[in-house]
């Protein structure tokens, strides 16, 4: 949902984050140990000079940052299925939760201990545990 200030650290953090890498990466292998996890290497692209990333900084960059500042508490709203929200380390303020669930009261909110942003890379097993749990039946 994004801060909404304009301050929101998320688009220089992801913009930092992206600038670390040593691309091009040598190897699959090479840019699976950097990133922690081959699910971030399938859609690298071989080049002459090695391996890159498909998308273009810039976009990604600027995709975060609308994220960041625009709210979308309206359509968050109207949202009428089961919802359920998890991970201990996601890119979500902790200030956040209360205004969803002030939105949202009966969304179901789950805190996967360890799990950022990528709660099925991180934890799978109790992401797993925390969906079974939530669906009916």
């Amino acid at each position: 949902m994004g801060s909404k200030t304009g301050t929101d650290p998320a688009p220089w953090q992801i913009a930092t984050w992206l600038d670390s890498w040593p691309t091009p990466f040598a190897s699959v292998a090479e840019a699976e140990a950097f990133l922690g996890h081959e699910a971030w290497t399938r859609t690298l692209e071989q080049r002459e000079d090695g391996w890159h990333p498909p998308f273009d900084r810039t976009t990604i960059i600027a995709s975060v940052a609308e994220l960041a500042t625009t709210a979308y508490w309206e359509q968050w709203s109207r949202i009428t299925c089961p919802t359920l929200l998890q991970g201990e380390h996601g890119t979500m303020r902790p200030d956040e939760r209360p205004t969803m669930l002030a939105h949202r009261p009966d969304m179901v909110t789950v805190c996967i201990p360890g799990a950022a942003h990528d709660v099925h890379l991180d934890q799978p097993a109790r992401l797993h545990e925390a969906i079974a749990a939530f669906l009916p039946g």
